[in-house]
C-alpha cells in the first residue's frame, strides 16, 4: 500500500518541511547543484551495521515495522534506524539518493521507471495484493456507471506514467477503449478531494486511501478496481544499490522482518489499520480499507521478477518506457 491520504497532517508537513531544509543544507555543503548529485547512494559505508528506512506515512508493511515489539532483537546482530514520515513519498526517495538514508518503499510501476532511466535502487521484496485498492471511481452527479461511459470524460489522475495513469490505461485496455476516448486531468494528490467532489473532473483514477476516501465520498461509484482487469501494479520496497551490494545480509533480515509482519498481518491485520489512523484517515476511510484484500510480502524470486518483467512489458505496450529495463540487475533475492 504506497500512497498517503487526501490530508496531510501539520505534524507530517513540519516533518517533511525540516528534512528537506537538512537534506537542502547538505547538498549546498558538498556544493551541489541537485540534491541526487548531493551524495550519491555510493556513499553507503561498508562497515556499517544499520540499515536506515524512510518510512512513508502509510500502513505498508515497511512502516508498520517501526512499530513492531520484536523488530530490534528479529534485525540482529544488525540495527535498523527509522525515518519519517516521508509525505511526499518522493523526499524519502531524494533521502536515500542524497544517502541520508538507505531504503524506501514505491509502487512496482514507479520502480520500472526509476530504472528504466537507471537509477540506482534494488528491490528486495513485492508487497503483493489482488488489486482492489487501486480503481477508478466516478465522482458524485457525473453519471457515470460503468467504464464504457467514461469515453469524453475527465479523469484524475497523479501525473503521466505514474499508478492512476497506469490504471486508466489498464482498465480502458481491459474494457475495449483506448486511452485517446478520454481526457486525463494531472493532479497534485492533496487537490484529489477537492477537484473530485467540485465537478472539475468526472472520475478518479487512484489507488490506497485515495481511492478508499473517493469511494466513501457520498453519491460516487466505484466504476472498477484492479481486480477486474488484471492490475499488475503493486507495492515493493528497494535499497539503494549500493547498500544492497555491500550489505547483502542486513537486506535479508530486513526481508525476513517484512514477511514476519505480512505473517502477522494474515492472522489479524488491526495493525495496518491503526496505522492508517495514526496518520489522520476518517473512520471513513479506514472502514473502506478494511474491504482491501490484506497484502503478503514475496520475494524477488523467478516468479516475483516476472510479475515485474510482465508490468514493464506492459509499461513499453502503454508508452510510459522505451524499453524494458533488467530487471534482474536491479533485484535482490532474499529467500536465498
Amino acid at each position: 500500500m504506497i500512497n498517503h491520504p487526501f490530508f496531510t497532517s501539520p505534524t507530517t508537513k513540519r516533518k517533511g518541511r525540516t528534512l528537506r531544509m537538512t537534506l537542502a543544507a547538505l547538498c549546498a555543503t558538498a556544493l551541489c547543484s541537485s540534491l541526487p548529485a548531493c551524495g550519491t547512494n555510493n556513499q553507503a559505508s561498508d562497515e556499517t551495521d544499520t540499515i536506515r528506512v524512510a518510512y512513508l506515512s502509510t500502513a505498508n508493511y515497511l512502516t508498520t515495522l517501526k512499530d513492531a515489539s520484536w523488530i530490534d532483537e528479529a534485525m540482529a546482530p544488525y540495527h535498523v534506524q527509522f525515518q519519517g514520515p516521508f509525505n511526499p513519498p518522493t523526499d524519502a526517495f531524494q533521502s536515500v539518493m542524497a544517502g541520508a538514508s538507505d531504503t524506501s518503499s514505491t509502487g512496482t510501476g514507479h520502480f520500472i521507471n526509476l530504472i528504466a532511466q537507471n537509477a540506482d535502487w534494488t528491490a528486495y521484496a513485492i508487497e503483493y495484493y489482488d488489486g482492489d485498492s487501486q480503481g477508478i471511481v466516478a465522482a458524485p452527479d457525473s453519471g457515470i456507471t460503468s467504464v464504457a461511459d467514461l469515453a469524453g470524460k475527465r479523469i484524475g489522475i497523479d501525473t503521466k506514467g505514474a499508478t492512476g495513469d497506469y490504471v486508466v490505461h489498464a482498465a480502458l485496455d481491459h474494457a475495449g477503449l483506448h486511452y485517446d476516448d478520454v481526457e486525463t486531468v494531472e493532479l497534485s494528490q492533496p487537490d484529489f478531494q477537492a477537484a473530485f467532489t467540485s465537478g472539475r473532473i468526472d472520475a478518479l483514477a487512484t489507488y490506497d486511501q485515495n481511492l478508499a476516501a473517493a469511494i466513501a465520498t457520498p453519491g460516487a461509484k466505484l466504476i472498477c478496481d484492479g481486480s477486474e482487469y488484471d492490475s499488475k501494479n503493486v507495492s515493493i520496497h528497494m535499497v539503494a544499490s549500493s547498500f544492497a551490494n555491500q550489505h547483502p545480509d542486513i537486506v535479508k533480515k530486513l526481508y525476513e522482518a517484512l514477511r514476519r509482519r505480512s505473517d502477522e498481518a494474515a492472522k489479524d491485520p488491526q495493525f495496518i489499520y491503526d496505522a492508517y489512523t495514526t496518520f489522520g484517515a476518517s473512520d471513513d476511510i479506514v472502514n473502506q480499507v478494511k474491504q482491501f484484500d490484506v497484502p503478503h510480502i514475496i520475494p524477488l524470486d523467478d516468479e516475483g521478477r516476472a510479475l515485474l518483467e510482465a508490468q514493464a512489458q506492459q509499461y513499453v505496450d502503454f508508452g510510459f518506457i522505451d524499453a524494458k529495463p533488467d530487471i534482474a540487475a536491479h533485484s535482490l533475492d532474499c529467500s536465498e
